[in-house]
């Protein structure tokens, strides 16, 4: 596992190294889920998209800070209702639309 360098060090490389900064956080974040559960894995890397690609579209850290912290409280706060009332999420159904090539519908989309 990487060691970390200081609080201080990372302030510098941020400022002076960002480049740097980037890898160590790339490579730190590879080596955790790396060592997950491999039946968690494919998760963690899919959470882990989505938070690089919210850091991403952010105008700026305090931005991309607000956006993730949501992102948590949404997420804890589906947790609280699974313990708080588990059958409130088994009911839950989504509607699927079939896709079927060549139909009417779909065939107006690609013209």
């Amino acid at each position: 596992m990487t060691t970390l360098p200081s609080f201080d060090e990372m302030m510098r490389m941020a400022k002076e190294e960002p480049q740097a900064l980037e890898a160590l956080r790339a490579r730190t974040i590879e080596q955790t889920i790396a060592t997950a559960n491999p039946s968690n894995q494919p998760q963690l890397r899919a959470l882990q998209h989505r938070i690089d690609v919210t850091i991403s579209r952010a105008s700026g850290p305090c931005q991309s800070m607000v956006q993730l912290s949501n992102m948590m409280h949404d997420k804890l706060a589906l947790l609280n209702t699974a313990f708080q009332n588990p059958d409130a999420l088994r009911h839950q159904q989504a509607s699927v639309t079939p896709f079927r090539p060549g139909s009417p519908r779909n065939s107006a989309a690609n013209h």
